[in-house]
């Protein structure tokens, strides 16, 4: 019973590594596409975005300031 299990392990694993082998080729032969920046400009355009943005890095200054303080760090 043990034989049949490692043999099915190994076999599953043998065909893991050679779909993954697959996977790899064809991501390395497809050209990589960036991104135009005008989605950039459209995503800034969003006021939603914007705004939590905002609150993002106000709370990250604030943060920043309130450790700084007690560890002598001028903000």
């Amino acid at each position: 019973m043990t034989g049949k299990w490692t043999g099915l392990v190994l076999v599953l694993g043998v065909a893991m590594t050679f779909l993954n082998l697959a996977i790899l080729a064809g991501q390395i032969s497809n050209k990589a596409s960036a991104r135009t920046a005008t989605s950039a400009s459209k995503l800034l355009d969003d006021d939603d975005f914007t705004s939590g943005l905002t609150k993002i890095i106000r709370k990250t200054v604030r943060d920043y300031c309130t450790v700084g303080k007690r560890n002598s760090i001028d903000c």
